[in-house]
């Protein structure tokens, strides 16, 4: 038995394979009837639809056959997807590539295979759609022409469905962004409006109306940092829910996130602390996880003056945890399982009474469920709350 080689274009491969949403998935009737029609077509017992992962051929749809997967070393359909066109083996018996498979010499006997690539709009074999029989033959022009026909009806439906769930998902993305808007955005810009009104009415001095404009420059940072977290959550939505894992320093991005911060611990008198190791790489979604980082040490500087925030890692087997530290005013027991349980946004005031909408710890709950991870919070009145994430 010769096993097949690995394509050259294999990483970006397998990304489209896994990010087509079919592996794994339940049954459909739309690619049972092409099985069938493939089987009926072509006069062979066995048809499937198969998808070749990383170390296995995993069957999206079949007849003739009771089994799911198959290891990939033994798959007819790994070198099929090395072929820009229909790849055919009138008898295994007489190809030396397969005379010793174990389908081959054990059930399901297989003596014939016939199997068209599933490609990709942007060129990716992801599988095939192939038929088998337990006796030698070939395809007629008719019958290999009606084989690619079905074959490209599978990407074809495949690539509506998640058109389909692209637009679902985004709907329901725009109808969320639209809905925090007007809940967490529109009251502060009416307080704003009304401060403005009341400076220009006459009916204050000086100093009060000095004040007044102070606080609607807080409240402005306020809503615009608030905006600013709304924005970056719904690129990252746009993302139609994929994370893009990639390897990255985690220290240099603590380093960013701790730059943008900078200002603002400077106004408390904190002390930003990167306490993992420069160069120390990890496996996840950039993007995602800095968008939760940025939150908590938000956050930190918020119930926290002249202290301390730190960031540190720790592995633990295929999982990273990480911790964001501070010595702040701390929280109840009661006031922890409030934050980690309600599914509505509450907020405290911070050390200068700063006000906020409680909604980048949902945000970031949302991201960390996303990554199968998990967020727990030890606190202590008056010495501070620790954030510790598990990914």
């Amino acid at each position: 038995m010769v096993a097949a080689k690995i394509p050259e274009n294999e990483k970006s491969r397998l990304k489209d394979l896994f990010e087509s949403g079919l592996l794994d998935t339940p049954q459909e009737d739309d690619f049972d009837e092409i099985v069938k029609l493939a089987s009926m077509l072509c006069n062979t017992s066995i048809s499937l639809i198969t998808l070749v992962d990383s170390n296995r051929q995993w069957f999206k749809a079949k007849v003739g056959i009771d089994i799911v997967e198959t290891e990939r070393d033994v798959s007819f359909c790994s070198h099929a997807i090395l072929q820009d066109q229909l790849f055919e083996v009138p008898d295994t018996l007489e190809d030396i590539r397969f005379i010793d498979n174990p389908f081959v010499i054990n059930d399901p006997s297989i003596r014939f295979y016939a199997g068209v690539p599933l490609v990709t709009s942007s060129g990716s074999r992801l599988g095939t759609l192939c038929v088998l029989d337990k006796t030698p033959g070939r395809l007629t022009e008719m019958q290999r022409f009606g084989l690619k026909v079905l074959a490209n009806n599978v990407m074809k439906i495949a690539e509506l469905k998640i058109k389909n769930k692209e637009l679902q998902y985004l709907t329901e993305t725009q109808k969320r962004i639209i809905s925090i808007l007007a809940h967490d955005v529109r009251n502060p810009l009416n307080t704003i409006k009304n401060i403005v009104e009341l400076k220009g009415s006459d009916m204050l001095d000086e100093d009060d109306a000095a004040q007044l404009m102070d606080k609607v420059a807080v409240q402005l940072n306020n809503t615009i940092a608030m905006v600013d977290n709304i924005v970056n959550w719904g690129q990252l939505q746009l993302k139609f829910g994929r994370l893009q894992l990639e390897d990255f320093d985690i220290h240099e991005l603590v380093e960013r996130i701790f730059g943008s911060e900078a200002l603002k611990s400077i106004e408390k008198n904190n002390k930003l602390i990167n306490d993992i190791a420069p160069g120390a790489i990890i496996h996840s979604d950039e993007q995602a996880l800095e968008f939760i980082l940025r939150n908590l040490v938000s956050n930190a500087n918020k119930y926290t003056e002249n202290g301390s925030i730190t960031i540190n890692m720790q592995p633990s087997g295929i999982k990273t945890i990480l911790r964001v530290i501070d010595t702040g005013v701390g929280m109840t027991g009661q006031q922890v399982n409030d934050l980690l349980n309600n599914s509505t946004h509450n907020t405290t005031l911070g050390t200068h009474k700063e006000k906020g909408s409680g909604l980048g710890l949902l945000l970031v709950k949302e991201f960390i469920d996303r990554m199968d991870g998990s967020i727990t919070v030890e606190s202590v009145i008056n010495k501070g709350t620790s954030f510790k994430i598990v990914i």
